[in-house]
């Protein structure tokens, strides 16, 4: 859990045994609340949630349970034997006070600025108000009576106010035989975030309705219900005791007597409501109160009438915190019987914004009466619950968060509405050498795409369309629309289509292309490209043939022991056993070892052993990249982790040097390692280019081994407009570094401007950004990548999209509407720099930068 800078107290609660028998109940909270920790496993996390206990997050492995707990509860829960320690001495407080401190967003930026107040801007710390709602869905109404319906009560809550809902259709006010999805948030008062997202997600809807095709066909294609507050009462009573934002109150305002409020709602729905003490409380001060009866809440009650009303088969009740994606059951450590569409549905919703999915029994804990149970076990709905935002952002998140959160889960709002019906998606989409099968797309050649498409909805699809259009005057299309009558739910449709590239093609051409499907009368299409020539090797060495192919030895090369050969090396702890390439034998190593000999048997000592290429000519390259496979190891003996690997470069013939990268002197374990290194960066492309390969003895009793394999020299660049800069960028989980470029032309009157960047990783997403400045800085934000734009800084989050199977993403750029600010067009005379943000997963969630692209424009 992220905390504050600094920690107001920490308290030690003495422990008086582990696990006890209980005595007595939880009382009713009386006085600031804290964010305490509680450390134990399974045992303790059952007994926590007996007593009632307000349990926020949970982490099983590690053994930690954060909680919400006053002095007296505290004191209650040492004397059942349980140790806490305070991390937050007065939350709501806490929370305040961030709130009071944070800076609202810029007015007139971003979906929904032309309210009042406009989003993010509400009076509770830039949260709205109950009353706020009211207003912003009356004002949304009266903007988009096209799309969406007045505001209009589900019913009434224990102190008499409206629970408000509307729907989003291109019939509103006509019932259509159209899939039903439902939204909700804020069953929990202490919850907003839910309820901004909910109303982000309508904005989105209504604003992008006729510009954004996802936000049209889910209007035309899906009737769609939304109710931002379903708990109004504890909502209001959080303004009152907290007017700024950040009251901590969770249950709605019920009189249990004796003194003792509230009923958690979402522990009083029927389905399985009282399935045990576990996952919801008896106790009427407990944070988890089920109330006296299954639907005793009028809140509760008028959402199961609506439920029952309905035929929806997807929603979302949303809450914060814990970045999860949770799903049925609740009640009980179960999968549901349907859980392989549970998991597609789920898997697709959370790509973009990370969250794990699964059970909430068994992600989170055991919870009854909650509102998927009853969705699900009720009416057979697929039914989620997002806990949007982390545990730096808690109940009440800074106010510069609260839109980041909501877009964070927009598309995943938007995938559970698509599933509710047929939902046609491209799942694999391959392009492979269909000429001579050498991998690489030249002039002459046909490309063939390797289509699957699959429906993930819960919906058959009707008829499908498939068709590939070239937008190259490069290629041409050589097959005519595919398709099929039908797609049944969660099935695949498998296509392929062909295209021609034409005789001549310039290596290095960007070859654009559409793939559009249609079903339900309704069309999409995923623009894409590849490079034509991309790879065609300047140099390739494997080193399998009979000669050395031009390679030396040359100075400095005074190792006494250890000297570069070729062959098939003897294997040793530090030394390969074999070599690179598929199928060969053969590399460059330093020294072979004896069979069976030790680990330092002819290793590299007392000096140098340098190998050299043969000359290359580069002379008519922008940009070459160097690939080649390196084992190295100095980690090992007397003096380990001493020296070092160089890789040196000369646009000269060898008359004097570059360094272009250094391996070591840490971390140098052995093991097959693929490195990039772009050329152009530090040398000039002439026609003596040459390279050399450093292993050296240099420290005193370290064991060095080196071996180099599959070395390729290849066109880098595609050409196009700017200059190029901040590259290469940090290397991805592909080992390549992302490589940015833009063509099209760079006179605005043209508006004709593309950004395309290559060497992403599949399957992960991105959106680029721009600014008139630059900057240097590294690992924003926890990103492993490096920020180089600085001053106002544009973010085309409208433009999101996937890398999909090729690692490759590419947007057109209107110049006539930079997203910065309230939107900025591009004068002749002007500087812009691009560079992309994109997501990588491998081998933890992360993110990265490409380098960056600065155009002058005419």
């Amino acid at each position: 859990m992220d905390l504050p800078p600094t920690l107001p107290r920490t308290t030690m609660l003495n422990t008086l045994c582990l696990i006890m028998s209980l005595q007595g109940s939880l009382p009713a909270p009386n006085g600031d609340a804290h964010l305490a920790r509680i450390d134990g496993n399974l045992r303790t996390l059952a007994q926590l949630q007996k007593l009632g206990v307000d349990l926020v997050e949970r982490d099983i492995p590690g053994g930690r349970f954060d909680l919400v707990a006053d002095d007296g509860q505290l004191r209650f829960l040492k004397a059942q034997g349980l140790e806490a320690t305070i991390l937050i001495e007065d939350i709501a407080g806490y929370y305040a006070q961030r709130l009071a401190t944070g800076s609202l967003p810029p007015q007139g930026t971003g979906l929904g600025s032309w309210l009042q107040p406009a989003f993010g801007q509400g009076s509770m710390g830039g949260y709205y108000t109950f009353a706020e709602v009211e207003s912003v869905l009356d004002q949304i109404g009266a903007a988009y009576p096209q799309y969406i319906t007045p505001k209009f009560s589900l019913g009434q809550s224990l102190e008499g106010r409206d629970l408000w809902a509307v729907k989003v259709s291109d019939q509103p006010g006509v019932d259509e035989n159209e899939p039903e999805v439902r939204f909700d948030a804020m069953h929990h008062a202490r919850e907003p975030e839910s309820m901004q997202t909910a109303l982000w997600y309508l904005l989105w809807l209504c604003e992008e309705c006729g510009t954004d095709p996802l936000a049209t066909y889910l209007v035309n294609r899906r009737e769609t219900w939304i109710l931002p507050v379903v708990n109004p009462d504890g909502y209001v009573y959080n303004q009152t005791i907290q007017p700024g934002g950040g009251g901590m109150w969770r249950k709605n305002r019920r009189d249990n007597g004796g003194g003792s409020m509230g009923v958690d709602l979402n522990r009083n729905y029927p389905y399985e409501w009282f399935y045990d003490d576990s996952g919801s409380s008896s106790n009427p001060d407990g944070e988890t109160y089920r109330g006296t009866a299954a639907a005793s809440e009028p809140e509760v009650a008028a959402m199961v009438a609506f439920m029952a009303s309905r035929d929806f088969k997807t929603a979302l009740s949303m809450h914060t915190y814990s970045d999860l994606w949770l799903a049925p059951w609740g009640y009980a450590p179960l999968y549901p019987g349907n859980w392989s569409a549970y998991d597609e549905i789920g898997s697709l919703a959370t790509e973009f914004n990370g969250y794990p999915h699964g059970p909430a029994s068994l992600l989170l804990y055991e919870a009854n009466g909650v509102t998927f149970d009853q969705d699900h076990g009720g009416h057979g709905t697929l039914a989620w619950t997002p806990e949007i935002g982390g545990s730096s952002d808690g109940f009440w998140p800074p106010v510069d968060r609260i839109i980041p959160l909501a877009e964070e889960n927009r598309l995943a709002l938007a995938r559970t509405a698509l599933a509710a019906g047929a939902w046609l998606r491209l799942d694999a989409h391959n392009l492979m050498d269909a000429g001579d099968g050498d991998g690489i797309f030249e002039g002459g050649e046909s490309v063939l795409f390797d289509l699957v498409l699959r429906n993930s909805g819960l919906a058959p699809t009707g008829p499908v369309t498939v068709t590939l259009t070239s937008l190259s005057p490069w290629a041409v299309v050589s097959t005519g629309p595919g398709g099929a009558a039908n797609v049944s739910s969660f099935s695949d449709l498998h296509q392929t289509q062909m295209l021609d590239l034409l005789a001549g093609v310039p290596a290095g051409t960007l070859i654009e292309y559409s793939l559009e499907f249609t079903w339900d009368s309704h069309s999409f299409s995923a623009p894409d490209a590849f490079v034509a020539g991309a790879g065609v090797p300047l140099a390739v060495f494997d080193f399998e043939g009979a000669s050395d192919e031009g390679w030396s030895l040359s100075a400095p090369n005074d190792a006494s022991t250890g000297a570069w050969e070729r062959g098939d090396p003897v294997g040793t702890a530090a030394q390969p056993e074999d070599n690179h390439t598929p199928g060969g034998t053969s590399c460059w190593f330093t020294g072979q070892g004896v069979v069976g000999g030790s680990l330092g048997s002819n290793d590299v000592d007392g000096g140098t052993t340098t190998l050299t290429s043969p000359n290359f000519n580069l002379s008519g390259q922008s940009a070459v990249q160097l690939n080649f496979w390196l084992w190295y190891s100095n980690s090992t003996g007397g003096s380990p982790d001493q020296d070092v690997f160089e890789i040196e470069g000369s646009d000269n013939g060898g008359a004097s040097w570059t360094n272009l990268a250094t391996v070591g002197p840490t971390g140098a374990n052995g093991g097959w390692n693929e490195y990039s290194l772009d050329l152009e960066t530090s040398l000039n492309m002439t026609a003596a280019v040459r390279l050399r390969f450093m292993a050296s003895d240099l420290g005193g009793g370290s064991i060095v081994e080196a071996a180099l394999d599959d070395v390729s020299l290849v066109p880098a660049d595609p050409g196009g407009l700017g200059q190029r800069s901040c590259s290469p960028a940090v290397p991805n989980s592909t080992g390549k570094p992302a490589s940015l470029h833009a063509t099209g032309s760079s006179t605005v009157s043209d508006q004709d401007l593309e950004l395309a960047t290559i060497n992403l990783p599949h399957q992960q997403f991105g959106y680029y950004l721009c600014s008139q400045a630059t900057a240097v800085v590294p690992n924003p934000g926890g990103s492993m990548g490096i920020l180089c734009l600085g001053g106002q800084i544009g973010r085309f989050a409208a433009q999101v999209a996937s890398t999909g199977n090729t690692g490759h993403l590419a947007i057109d750029v209107n110049m006539a509407q930079l997203p910065v600010g309230a939107g900025v067009a591009i004068q002749p005379g002007d500087s812009w720099t691009f560079q992309l943000w994109y997501r990588d997963a491998v081998p933890t969630p992360t993110s990265n930068f490409s380098d960056v692209i600065t155009i002058g424009f005419q």
